[in-house]
């Protein structure tokens, strides 16, 4: 009785048309770029989700994508050969499933491997090290430059403008208050050391965490965003003139960020032309160089030269760093033209 009732399956495409699947409750960032690309080589792009996405709603500014929600049950239903095979290709957007304990996604609803066109997403080298054949290049997708896999950077959000700097500048961090992803320490070190040279400045923290504790010097300049949806926070994103990734060299946890996995910043960063802030140690693998970002020894040294760059100045990073992201569009564009025709 489901399956006649769901739209999934009485949507039923005719031909030049890609599946997007995400079995998680995460990750729906990513789907979106990847979509647009796809529209852009003429593809009608169908997206089949978690249902707990949809309260995030990150597709709000995709223009004739279709997306289905559905529950973690219902994939065994809908994951079947006789449906799946109404699609010209699959991309799978997270090759493993955290709902049953880290399984691989075809191993959990086996019929996606009869289909003879599926590419898989992985958010972590060692995915790929651990469950797929390493050497299969054209079918394991990373989000950055890894060997013996396709590089596809999905950084498509839609439209958006870019703020005029102004005489308060306004920085912006994504993720929570956890040492394992962010050095927030030295975050608020750098603030102190501001404002007691008088800078006029705002950092916006999105994600969870606390700022009680914090002395009023340093908590007058963060605006504590908490956790967002995407639409606000997309907007918050728009409206700030400089990005704070907060990896840290000296934190050994952070260096999975060159080595195994991306930041979720440089999807931002990319989409949004946020200029970004980041130590040396990281700039070179996302594409950034002293034309197009802020790389800094010290975290401090980088926000004083933000906070006083010139207009102009500031226009010509932002010119660069389109100049770079349209790089990535490209060389992501021709890798998925490369693999379908392969």
């Amino acid at each position: 009785m489901f399956l006649f009732k769901n739209p999934f399956i009485q949507n039923i495409p005719q031909k030049n048309n890609v599946l997007l699947l995400e079995t998680n409750g995460c990750h729906g960032e990513v789907i979106g770029g990847y979509a647009k690309y796809f529209q852009d080589l003429g593809y009608n792009v169908y997206c089949l989700v978690k249902n707990t996405i949809k309260k995030e709603n990150p597709f709000i500014r995709l223009k004739n994508v279709t997306v289905f929600y559905t529950k973690s049950k219902k994939f065994a239903k809908l994951l079947k050969i006789d449906i799946l095979k109404r699609y010209d290709h699959i991309f799978v957007m997270s090759s493993m499933n955290y709902d049953y304990g880290e399984k691989t996604v075809n191993e959990l609803w086996p019929d996606i491997n009869k289909h003879p066109s599926v590419y898989y997403v992985h958010h972590n080298m060692e995915y790929i090290e651990q469950h797929f054949n390493p050497k299969d290049t054209k079918h394991n997708i990373m989000l950055g430059h890894f060997k013996n896999t396709t590089y596809m950077n999905p950084h498509l959000f839609g439209d958006f403008d870019i703020p005029q700097k102004s005489d308060k500048t306004i920085f912006i961090c994504v993720g929570g208050i956890n040492p394992k992803r962010k050095n927030h320490t030295m975050l608020l070190s750098a603030i102190e050391n501001l404002d007691a040279k008088g800078f006029d400045f705002t950092v916006y923290i999105v994600g969870s965490g606390s700022i009680k504790h914090l002395k009023p010097n340093v908590k007058k300049h963060i605006k504590l965003l908490g956790h967002l949806d995407y639409p606000d926070m997309y907007k918050y994103v728009e409206s700030a003139h400089f990005f704070l990734p907060l990896l840290d060299d000296k934190n050994s946890a952070h260096d999975r960020y060159i080595k195994t996995q991306v930041t979720g910043s440089a999807q931002l960063i990319y989409g949004f032309r946020k200029i970004p802030i980041i130590h040396e140690k990281f700039a070179t693998f996302y594409d950034f160089n002293d034309k197009n970002a802020i790389i800094y020894h010290d975290l401090l040294d980088g926000m004083k030269t933000a906070i006083s760059m010139s207009t102009k100045d500031y226009n010509a990073y932002i010119k660069s760093l389109d100049k770079t992201v349209n790089k990535i569009y490209n060389e992501t564009l021709n890798n998925l033209k490369g693999i379908l025709n392969a």
